[in-house]
């Protein structure tokens, strides 16, 4: 018998134990982002009071209030806001049946505070998602390029968003919209890590992870993501593990066969 079978035999079953590991891990972090966005929507918002002593994720909800920061100037309508988000889309005008395509989308925001009446909690959105599609009256329509003033679209060029600077006239139509946060508006926040502060008066001040949105919406969109994201993890994981239990039974067994038999 020739040596090189036996090791020809375990290299194939050494990369089939990695192939099935490789899946397993991803299909177990698909699993856990399902339980933990499912669990997480079963919760509820909890005192303002209570989020310095939680474990791990938070949910509250409250009134947005200045935090002592220098409000930002929102882009399209130059007005002071704690937070904001522009997008863009475009058309083709030129085509038979021309479609808005959303190409651009740009946040901001300043640390802020979020009061219920009782206790006051602090926030810094930086890493956060802000969904203020449902912010209604504090944000703008759609508004043509050709519609906005040199000073607008320098404001947009600076926030990156894509064709503020166009001077083609053959380059597709395009617009702009704007949602703001801004002190007074009532707020969802979800996620996120708390950082408690030392001298106990300053308010406890909850930062970022990829589970931290702030939104008004009555159903935040990171829940669904993440199990979205999930599910696509444990199917690919899954898929991932077949072939490295194929390899790895293959491998097994010919090296069985041909050291025992």
């Amino acid at each position: 018998m020739s040596s090189t079978g036996p090791i020809a035999m375990g290299v194939v079953a050494l990369f089939g134990f990695v192939v099935l590991g490789g899946g397993l891990s991803i299909a177990r972090i698909g699993l856990g982002r399902i339980r933990t966005a499912r669990e997480l929507r079963d919760g509820s918002p909890i005192p303002l009071g209570e989020v310095p002593e939680a474990p791990g994720l938070v949910e509250f909800e409250g009134t947005v209030q200045p935090h002592g920061e220098t409000p930002l100037e929102a882009p399209i309508s130059g007005t002071p806001c704690l937070a904001y988000s522009v997008q863009s889309r475009s058309r083709d005008s030129g085509e038979d049946d021309p479609t808005w395509i959303s190409d651009g989308r740009t946040s901001a925001g300043v640390p802020f505070g979020v009061d219920d009446g009782v206790d006051r909690i602090a926030v810094d959105p930086a890493n956060a998602v802000l969904s203020l599609t449902d912010w209604g009256s504090e944000g703008t329509s759609w508004t043509d390029r050709a519609d906005l003033s040199t000073a607008v679209l320098d404001r947009l060029e600076t926030a990156g968003l894509p064709g503020a600077a166009e001077t083609d006239p053959g380059e597709p139509d395009r617009q702009y919209r704007e949602q703001r946060l801004e002190a007074g508006s009532d707020v969802h926040v979800f996620g996120g890590s708390v950082t408690d502060s030392s001298d106990g008066h300053t308010p406890a001040t909850v930062a970022g992870d990829d589970w931290f949105e702030i939104t008004a919406g009555d159903e935040p969109t990171v829940l669904a993501d993440r199990q979205r994201s999930g599910s696509l993890y444990l199917i690919f994981g899954g898929l991932l593990a077949v072939p490295g239990v194929g390899f790895t039974l293959a491998g097994v067994v010919g090296l069985v066969s041909m050291v025992f038999l």
